[in-house]
């Protein structure tokens, strides 16, 4: 392990060695910039006299050397911007500094996937958020959109996602470089509410679905990069539907040193939850607000705060529920009746505070400070009377779907008082250092945790009068967890790495290497993960990029993977490990006159130390008393443009294996509950030829079956199936403000865009599944089970409309 860390910062100093060795005779640097002063992650700046260029940086920054002592025009470029020109002449041995902001160009939508240099070798993509106003979808999250991305996503009702055969837990999300938490005992995507994320507030989002570098922290599957926006003046939106509502703010102060951006969000699922299948009462409501301010103290110097609340109530009142489930030849009719409530409660506070300092335009430094706390209250006393019968199923008989036989009666009352409260305080400093076409970045973080944890439920299942687990001489509970638990934990963490990139005559590479190292005090583990990428990219005619990423990310456990499912911590857990081995391709081509883009990656990662789960719903159950190793290999192809002039859309497909095999048990090799063959996604967008006012989008999803676990956790190959996942979503937009000429109709210049939009959730009406509930009955009918798995069913079919307007 140390010889890994020695070779990987030795690899990081020679590279970054590499740039100073090339003396360039003129030299140009400077940024690019939008109107509202937010940089052009992925700018192009060309010299047209020798047709070379480069990419603005994550900064917008960027440095190329030029012909010295002659006229020289550079043509600064982005997608969705109008070019801008720029002549320069520097002597010999000068640099020139410039500073270049585009204009967004009106006719256009943004590339969805746009790369920076830098991103070129670190597997980054950028995603266009334009487009997110418009799709269709009951969560309206950004994390939704991964899903026609290459994510996958099986609840419409949850913002969760896996990536590559992970789970939600292995993902990270950072907001202005500050680590995003969730709430831990949320068990349904009923109770989970709004995702973090607001949309309104952001300025870029960068996603890696692997191979992602060094800088991002100790997790094995994705990282969701989010930058909210610095505004440069008066700004606002507001939004209504049938699901909630939400409005934000944004300005600036004292000239332009005093920055704000607030966003206020509501939101209530009770509408779209009176299309399940238990019928009650539910009265859900989730409120959301965040604020990011920054403050110039000086022309270097900068301090910035993010704060979030947010407060999630979920209240049901179940009254009954009718399920059909079985197969034709054995079809099945599951009734139940309700006594009882549940009441949820999910409190989260982050607060962050940034110094940011820049003693010149190469070094960055940044000190951040955040806490974050999280009150989390699941109270339930719920009475269930259910009969199980056998319906007839004969064609053409008078009691053709009616009930022939009783396979089981009885009842099950479920009782949980659990409640959970954490605090996570982090300190952290990060680095930048620029020179030529080089970045070097470090960090250095520590961070306490601190959870306290009272679990007490349990279940009674009641069958014909029997008890289950029966027991002639008195009554067993089938289910009981108590437990009280109390665990405080302190990590330390860092990274060093380094970006580069050099041309010769035929091609441009683009180069990272980096190193992290982590170490928890509970497991007393350290671990070191070096990582590395590559991009070519070949000067042919044909548009076409090859990059390549291997690294190792490890996960330290966090307080979930150290309770088992009897409340017992297990404190001893080492960290799990994954090794992504990525190839990818790019291939920009041109299709009807309009742009394209097709990319193809495949990937293998070798996992060990694994800590086995199992889910519900979008509960992870971790069973810390075991340990696996195994893997997960796929292939993604994605393709987006303007299948329709002037409006992106985009395809993926996607094909992936995943199994595990725990040590020192007899079963082998089975599948892990993320291994789903098939994903599908797609994000169309169309608008009438004759009134471009009017757009259509549709969402469209499938993943196929997924292995679902019994609760018999010693046994991993005791799993049902869940069915294919399928769905498709459509909305109707109009804008309010222009006719079909897309002259504006109002006059008035405050308000911006004014869009009213009809959507359909699940046009079709597919029945897709979230869970099974276990019914165990003491039936003796011959060749009849006693345990039935009945399925939990997600949303049907539902119409939304829905009014937004900007100012």
């Amino acid at each position: 392990m140390h010889k890994r860390l020695i070779l990987a910062i030795t690899l990081c100093v020679l590279q970054g060695a590499l740039p100073v060795l090339a003396q360039q005779s003129a030299v140009v640097k400077g940024y690019i910039k939008d109107e509202n002063n937010e940089p052009l992650v992925g700018a192009t700046i060309k010299n047209l006299s020798t047709g070379k260029g480069v990419i603005a940086g994550s900064l917008g920054e960027f440095q190329m050397s030029v012909e010295p002592d002659q006229e020289v025009s550079l043509e600064v470029s982005f997608i969705g911007y109008e070019k801008d020109t720029v002549p320069i002449h520097i002597a010999p041995g000068q640099t020139a500094e410039i500073s270049v902001k585009l204009k967004q160009a009106p006719e256009m939508l943004d590339e969805v996937v746009v790369e920076s240099w830098q991103d070129r070798a670190e597997t980054m993509h950028q995603i266009s958020l334009r487009s997110i106003e418009h799709i269709p979808l009951p969560s309206g999250s950004i994390e939704s959109m991964l899903t026609t991305m290459g994510a996958s996503s099986r609840n419409e009702l949850s913002s969760q996602y896996s990536v590559r055969g992970g789970n939600y837990d292995e993902n990270l999300i950072y907001v202005n470089d500050i680590e995003i938490y969730r709430p831990l005992t949320v068990k349904s995507g009923q109770q989970e509410g709004l995702s973090f994320i607001n949309s309104s507030l952001v300025s870029t989002v960068q996603f890696a679905a692997g191979g992602f570098d060094a800088r991002f922290g100790d997790k094995m599957s994705s990282v969701l990069d989010i930058r909210y926006k610095r505004p440069a003046g008066f700004a606002g939106s507001a939004s209504a539907s049938l699901l909630g509502a939400s409005a934000h703010i944004e300005g600036t102060a004292a000239g332009g040193k005093f920055t704000h951006i607030t966003g206020i969000r509501y939101k209530t699922n009770q509408y779209l939850l009176n299309t399940l299948q238990t019928e009650g009462d539910y009265k859900p409501n989730f409120l959301d607000i965040q604020t990011f301010l920054t403050y110039d103290l000086t022309r270097s110097l900068e301090i910035s705060f993010l704060g979030s609340y947010a407060r999630n109530n979920y209240l049901v009142i179940p009254s009954s529920r009718q399920t059909a489930f079985g197969t034709y030849q054995q079809a099945m009719n599951f009734t139940v009746y309700y006594e009882g409530q549940e009441k949820d409660i999910f409190s989260t506070l982050l607060g962050a505070l940034t110094l940011d300092f820049h003693p010149n335009k190469r070094l960055t430094l940044k000190l951040t400070g955040s806490a974050f706390g999280t009150n989390e209250d699941i109270t339930y006393d719920i009475l269930g009377l259910y009969r199980i019968d056998l319906l007839d199923n004969t064609i053409g008989s008078e009691t053709a779907g009616d009930s022939i036989l009783n396979l089981g009666v009885g009842g099950n009352l479920t009782h949980a008082r659990n409640y959970l409260d954490a605090q996570i305080l982090n300190l952290t400093h990060r680095g930048t250092y620029r020179w030529d076409r080089s970045n070097l970045n470090w960090g250095l973080t520590a961070q306490s945790e601190d959870f306290t944890d009272k679990i007490r439920e349990w279940e009674m299942i009641d069958s014909a009068g029997y008890s289950i687990p029966y027991s002639d001489s008195e009554v067993l509970l089938y289910h009981s967890t108590v437990a009280k638990n109390k665990l405080t934990a302190t990590r330390f963490a860092g990274f060093v790495h380094n970006v580069t990139s050099f041309t010769t005559s035929s091609t441009e590479f683009f180069f990272n290497l980096g190193v992290r190292f982590n170490y928890l005090t509970t497991n007393g583990q350290l671990v070191v993960s070096p990582r590395a990428g590559v991009q070519l990219v070949p000067y042919w005619k044909k548009k076409i990029a090859f990059h390549g990423a291997v690294g190792w990310y490890h996960q330290p456990p966090f307080y979930k993977e150290m309770r088992d499912p009897d409340g017992v911590l297990h404190k001893e857990v080492r960290a799990q490990e994954s090794v992504h081995f990525v190839l990818g391709s790019t291939i920009d081509f041109s299709m009807w006159e309009r742009p394209f883009r097709f990319t193809t990656e495949v990937y293998y990662k070798k996992l060990d130390h694994l800590v086995p789960y199992s889910t519900e719903d979008v509960d992870i159950q971790y069973l810390p008393q075991y340990t696996a190793h195994g893997y997960a290999a796929g292939i993604e192809f994605k393709v987006n443009g303007e299948f329709v002039k002037d409006a992106e859309s985009w395809a993926t497909l996607s094909f992936l294996s995943t199994r595990e095999d725990r040590y020192n048990d007899a079963y082998g090799m089975y599948p892990r509950p993320t291994d789903q063959l098939v994903n599908f996604g797609l994000f169309f967008q169309d608008y009438f030829p004759n009134n471009p006012s009017y757009r259509v989008h549709v969402n469209l999803y499938y993943g196929s079956r997924l292995p679902y676990n019994t609760t018999d956790y010693d046994n991993p190959e005791d799993y049902y199936e869940l069915s294919a996942y399928r769905r498709i979503d459509i909305g109707l937009s109009k804008s309010l403000v222009t006719d079909k000429f897309g002259k504006r109709r109002i006059s008035d210049s405050f308000l911006k865009d004014l869009w009213f939009s009809i959507e359909v959730f699940n046009l079709f009406g597919f029945d897709n599944m979230a869970s099974y509930q276990w019914v165990r009955t003491v039936s003796n009918q011959e060749g009849l089970p006693n345990m039935f798995a009945v399925p939990n069913y997600l949303t049907g079919r539902l119409l939304n409309i829905r009014l937004t307007a900007k100012f």
